[in-house]
């Protein structure tokens, strides 16, 4: 199997994060990696996803934990499941090895980030794996660029991990910190 270091780096920056009491969303549970490194992390998980493939392959690996919450919906109705959580990690694009026309979409992506970045409590965090080497994923990267000018440099720090010298539009990671209330 060909080692994703891009996605070993975003588990490692997770690993010196996450406390022990946090409570985390993982708001595109796919195969479940992400969801289960979660687990090991954290008081509570919320990981969605759109599709019941997504559902059980992630049940297969952690199994009935009682801390983790499969749910079998949108990202952008996170609010309707939790409310209280230290951050939220999203893997974006298509399910590997699933329907490649079932992918996120830009303008929910963009709606998502809007909502949780106003409710991230302080030392909160994002993370996003961007994969913009599909027409919807190129769309969505362009929009989540546009959409972190907005932020406040004041409020939010924001970091990004890219393949320097690869061509073809590989992923890259965002993390944005929140470093201060709004109020």
């Amino acid at each position: 199997m060909k080692k994703n270091v891009l996605l070993e780096q975003a588990h490692e920056i997770l690993r010196g994060l996450i406390q022990k009491n946090d409570i985390m969303v993982d708001a595109t549970m796919g195969n479940g990696h992400d969801t289960l490194l979660l687990s090991s992390l954290a008081k509570e998980v919320y990981a969605f996803d759109i599709q019941e493939q997504a559902l059980v392959k992630t049940k297969e690996k952690v199994g009935t934990l009682p801390h983790v919450h499969l749910i079998l919906d949108s990202f952008e109705h996170i609010h309707d499941y939790v409310k209280n959580y230290r951050g939220v990690i999203f893997n974006l694009g298509y399910l590997p090895q699933g329907d490649t026309s079932i992918t996120t979409m830009h303008d929910v992506t963009i709606r998502t980030l809007t909502m949780i970045s106003s409710h991230l409590v302080k030392d909160g965090f994002i993370q996003i794996v961007v994969y913009p080497g599909h027409p919807e994923g190129k769309v969505e990267s362009d929009a989540i660029q546009q959409w972190l000018k907005t932020l406040n440099p004041h409020h939010f720090q924001i970091t990004e991990t890219s393949f320097y010298h690869q061509d073809n539009d590989p992923p890259y990671m965002m993390m944005i910190y929140k470093t201060k209330d709004e109020g």
